[in-house]
């Protein structure tokens, strides 16, 4: 009611007394007022009684006919401004406090101001909960919406991270190590042939429904992700699954593959509870449920409120809970800010980085790239433009402009020992040779990417042009990229990639329904692909895996189906307190293990403590 209050006076301030500003009576009649509330006469007194109550105004009627009321305001519009949006956001209405903003704060230092509060509002804290205990909570900004919470339509990496908070694997894959470790089944076999697996389900694995985890379960999952899902990829070679047991699960393949036991290390076959999903598929995804260490609390369009699931069979989480708000783009925090990187111990008073904060960073194990439409008409068609573009893209020039995250040239898919030192060849005379030899007349092509890559299909667009090449670029909006009509009409489309899990990924990036990769290539590649994938699984020692995928990864740059750019960088600062820091494959920071040290300092540094920030 506050706010629906402070939306009416800011609205009534702004119309009349937007010059005169509060504390200088301005004349207007009831009339006016109640056009400016979209209201009757009576009910714009009734506002202006509630305002009056509340010291907001000052409220003098007219007496008699032709004499003009007079209303006073009281309250600075930028104060008042400020003070709901904070309130708005300390109840999670995010996208409500910048629209107040939006519409209010033009022409002053208000939204600048917010940011600032903003900034320290997220971040770990201490808070008192409602039962007065003391409870760890995590708050953090971003700008990516989630496009979906269904592990076999994830495509993005920032759902896949949201979704292993909340469900798991059977199985899962340590990179550190470079080998499978248990999850949810406590061991597992396979055939001779690797045409037969096994998998033996651990006891008193309990999904937040409160029910345990059995056979039925897993089968009812992969069932489900085998028929016309996105991730459907993931179990293309299974001829059955079935209930050994009451904890065991048999998967036959129709082909041998000797690393399913990796494929089920994928985020798409995280296990689903089988009865919620049977009863009412609708009203589950409004509220999903897993096994994994959170599990939902709110959900909706503004912000995802995470509780520690306190049965997890694998250690509940350090942190009470996570709450992960939506903030517009280009809102809020701004560029400098980054949610996966966390400050502990923030004070106002001293925003300097302090040297003893720790540093993690990790390359990421991706690329950002282009993928040209082989299946449209357009100048793309023609390999001699294809090459031509990529010939006209000096990466060495792009880092330099660009800078921030980007590390290295990518002249593959993931960076190897030797990135650091690659050149990757670009040649302004031998592009505006292949043009020619294309026949390019200036048609422009079209490059579709999402509003995160802007300032790098800007970049290609102002090169592109310099040498008389036209590109247009589309942005595109929520789960547009996930439509397959939309991606065929796409000329080229710039993205990256992340690898979550090694090998598996890298097939996925072929083989997955909506992939940007899958959606673009051509039919005979795209054919002779999956062939040699068949090959890889099935090969019995990791080298030969690895030379018939690089022997795909070979032919993509030779055809120019996709464009290698840049290498990137993931990286976090934050205070020594914090402890169980880590960046998962995907790039973010995994929630489970991250904990605050307490003691060791005066009251004042310990109630320090409890403030953050997130910066970038």
């Amino acid at each position: 009611m506050q706010a629906v209050q402070a939306e009416r006076y800011l609205t009534l301030m702004q119309r009349f007394a937007e010059e005169a500003g509060a504390g200088t009576p301005v004349e207007v009649t009831l009339d006016e007022l109640a056009q400016a509330l979209y209201c009757t006469a009576r009910n714009a007194k009734l506002v202006l009684r509630r305002m009056e109550e509340d010291g907001w105004i000052v409220w003098q009627p007219g007496r008699g006919r032709g004499n003009r009321s007079r209303i006073e305001f009281r309250m600075e519009r930028e104060a008042l401004a400020l003070d709901i949006a904070k309130a708005l956001a300390g109840q999670g209405s995010y996208k409500q406090a910048f629209a107040l903003l939006h519409r209010f704060g033009g022409g002053t230092p208000v939204k600048e101001r917010f940011n600032e509060w903003l900034t320290l509002h997220f971040g770990y804290r201490s808070e008192t909960g409602e039962d007065a205990r003391r409870v760890d909570m995590l708050r953090l900004p971003i700008h990516v919406p989630l496009v979906t919470m269904d592990p076999a339509e994830v495509y993005f990496a920032f759902d896949a991270h949201i979704i292993r908070q909340l469900f798991d694997r059977l199985v899962a894959y340590d990179a550190k190590a470079g080998q499978v470790v248990p999850s949810l089944a406590h061991a597992w076999e396979c055939s001779a042939d690797a045409t037969a697996w096994q998998f033996h389900l651990r006891r008193g694995v309990i999904f937040h429904t409160g029910h345990e985890l059995m056979a039925d379960d897993v089968v009812y999952t992969l069932e489900r992700l085998r028929k016309g899902r996105s991730n459907s990829w993931l179990l293309r070679g299974v001829a059955a699954v079935e209930a050994a047991g009451p904890r065991t699960v048999k998967v036959t393949l129709a082909k041998p593959n000797r690393i399913f036991h990796r494929f089920m290390c994928s985020t798409a076959a995280s296990i689903l509870p089988r009865e919620p999903l049977q009863r009412d598929e609708e009203a589950y995804w409004r509220r999903p449920s897993g096994t994994g260490p959170f599990m939902i609390q709110a959900w909706d369009e503004e912000r995802l409120v995470l509780d520690a699931h306190p049965g997890y069979f694998n250690g509940r989480a350090h942190l009470d809970g996570v709450v992960i708000a939506i903030v517009p783009s280009g809102e809020g925090i701004d560029s400098e800010h980054c949610w996966e990187q966390l400050v502990l111990a923030h004070d106002a008073r001293d925003q300097q980085r302090d040297q003893s904060w720790a540093k993690l960073e990790s390359l990421l194990q991706g690329c950002s790239l282009m993928t040209w439409n082989r299946n449209k008409p357009g100048p793309q068609q023609s390999q001699s433009f294809r090459r031509a573009v990529d010939l006209l893209l000096d990466r060495s020039l792009m880092l330099r402009e660009l800078g921030e995250n980007r590390m290295y040239a990518a002249r593959s898919f993931r960076p190897d020992a030797h990135s650091a030192l690659r050149h990757v060849r670009s040649d302004a005379g031998q592009a505006e040779t292949l043009l020619r030899e294309a026949g390019y007349d200036g048609t422009p092509f079209t490059l579709y990417t999402r509003r995160w890559h802007e300032r790098d299909a800007k970049w290609i667009q102002a090169r592109c042009a310099a040498f008389g090449v036209r590109m247009d670029i589309r942005l595109m909006e929520g789960d547009e990229c996930r439509d397959l009509n939309v991606l065929g009409e796409a000329d080229a489309i710039l993205y990256s990639l992340v690898f979550a899990e090694d090998e598996v990924c890298e097939i996925e990036t072929y083989e997955q329904t909506g992939s940007f990769l899958n959606a673009h290539m051509d039919p005979a590649l795209l054919a002779w692909a999956k062939g040699r994938i068949d090959l890889a699984v099935a090969s019995e020692t990791p080298e030969q895996r690895r030379f018939l995928l690089e022997e795909m990864e070979d032919r993509l740059r030779e055809e120019t189906q996709v464009t290698f750019l840049l290498h990137k960088r993931s990286n976090t600062t934050y205070k020594p307190e914090l402890k169980g820091i880590a960046l998962s494959p995907l790039g973010w920071i995994d929630f489970k293990d991250v904990w605050v040290r307490y003691g060791g300092g005066t009251a004042e540094q310990g109630q320090a403590s409890e403030r953050a920030e997130a910066v970038r």
